[in-house]
């Protein structure tokens, strides 16, 4: 399971819910051209405090006529609020922060379709309009998982720092998940980051190896696992765009018979493949990187090149033996006639060697992070290189709860393929994708999106919180 449905929240969370009405210019007195009239006996006359005029009255209405010194909010009505009806019912404002009534409606290629509910506490503050919190607890109903609760919660110690939980339990899956990111741990230079969870997955699909493995091969299986992620950074010198990191992952999983109806059984389309004992790897990843953006997440600017090497050890730790290369390259420029429109551009590659591995390590393309018109792990080989570009337009700003969000639409197209070795990729096997991206985003430190690609499969859609590409 993912965070998938908890992006939408964020999307909505962060959406502006404010009227922003002009106050309407006060009345305006004007004098009456007296008529000519038979001379009758003068009547006394008061002077109106509001007024340097003065104006007739009797004799009762010579005591001063209190002030009436209201505030300009109450002398002037303010237009109509031109907020939906919809957004107004699902988003209420509170002191610090606001409460979401959000309903749920989730496509995933590889899970289908679910439906919920979510109610969403989102939290700032108390000396900054900076969010702190969110807490995002929802109860789900897909027809293959059945009624899935779900707590998720979000914290924001500081501006590059982040702590997420997540738990669920139900009939077929459940998760316990922690992970905490630091970009300046202790006020340092270091980076560091640690995640820890156990996940049952039972929607997890698999087409066979290579480029051309049919739609038609389709099985599911089940993922079960208990793993750790450990790593940090450090600047080659203060100040430095360079960066060095080691990172340690280890992994306990075994992998059976899915529950998803009308499939193939997984053990007889791909034998071999199922383990229904438990197996380990355990890789240890050097890294050099290097970062000019303005912020990792709400990225608006800069450059991001990350190269690495990755080693797993059989006996240590682990029961295979195999290498791992890579490179992530991403480049964000706004126009110069328009910084509110940002290009973005990613390519990334990666290759395994070594003696075979199982399919759960080897390179794997589709899905949010790679090629956004599949399932994830829809095509699946010992490479991968991927290459998408999209545009992102801001289309409206507003402050909400003293948030100040951006709704952006972001085109894209893509092209990935995986192979064997480089030598064997040909390019009737790269597979195109395009679609659009609808992106929130709440500065410094929160995104949401919903991306809708169409590829050789159809149509997908994916959602996620706080990638920035």
């Amino acid at each position: 399971m993912n965070l998938r449905i908890s992006s939408l929240a964020l999307l909505l969370a962060c959406a502006p819910v404010v009227a922003g009405a002009a106050d309407a210019p006060p009345a305006q007195r004007t004098a009456r051209k007296p008529s000519k009239k038979p001379k009758v006996k003068p009547v006394p006359k008061v002077v109106d405090p509001r007024s340097s005029k003065e104006t007739p009255g009797d004799e009762l209405s010579q005591a001063p006529i209190p002030g009436r010194d209201f505030p300009v909010a109450v002398q002037q009505a303010p237009k109509q609020d031109e907020t939906p009806k919809i957004v107004r019912w699902m988003i209420k404002p509170l002191r610090r922060g606001m409460f979401i009534r959000l309903p749920i409606m989730d496509t995933d290629p590889n899970r289908g379709i679910t439906i919920g509910v979510m109610p969403i506490w989102v939290l700032q503050g108390e000396k900054d309009d900076r969010i702190q919190q969110i807490h995002a607890p929802s109860l789900t109903y897909n027809k293959n998982f059945q009624v899935i609760p779900t707590y998720r919660f979000y914290y924001y110690p500081q501006e590059d720092a982040t702590f997420i939980a997540r738990a669920s339990y139900s009939k077929y899956e459940r998760e316990a998940l922690g992970e905490y990111e630091d970009g300046s741990f202790l006020g340092s230079d270091f980076d560091i980051y640690a995640r820890l969870q156990y996940n049952v997955d039972a929607g997890q699909r698999f087409f066979g190896f290579g480029p051309d493995s049919a739609k038609t091969a389709e099985s599911n299986y089940r993922e079960e696992y208990t793993q750790y992620r450990l790593g940090g950074g450090v600047p080659l010198a203060h100040g430095s765009p360079w960066r060095v990191r080691y990172s340690k992952h280890y992994q306990s999983g075994r992998f059976t018979e899915g529950s998803l109806p009308n499939l193939p059984d997984f053990s007889r389309s791909f034998p071999g493949q199922l383990s229904r004992r438990y197996q380990q790897v355990n890789e240890n990843r050097f890294s050099l990187d290097y970062d000019t953006r303005d912020h990792g997440v709400t990225t608006g600017r800069g450059v991001l090149v990350k190269s690495f090497a990755e080693f797993a050890i059989r006996g240590f730790e682990s029961q295979y033996d195999y290498n791992r290369y890579g490179l992530d390259a991403r480049w964000f420029r706004p126009w110069e006639s328009d910084k509110d429109k940002v290009l973005a551009i990613q390519a990334k590659y990666e290759q395994v060697l070594g003696p075979p591995a199982p399919f759960w390590v080897q390179s794997r393309l589709g899905g949010k992070y790679s090629l956004r018109a599949y399932g994830d792990g829809r095509y699946i080989d010992r490479g991968m290189a991927t290459v998408n570009v999209e545009q992102r337009f801001k289309v409206y700003e507003a402050k909400t709860a003293g948030v100040t969000t951006e709704l952006q639409l972001a085109p894209f197209i893509g092209m990935g393929e995986v192979f064997d070795n480089p030598n064997r990729a040909a390019a009737r096997y790269a597979r195109p994708v395009v679609g659009a991206a609808v992106r929130a985003v709440a500065k410094p430190q929160v995104v949401g999106s919903i991306d809708f690609g169409v590829g050789r499969d159809g149509l997908a859609v994916f959602m996620d919180i706080n990638y920035s590409f």
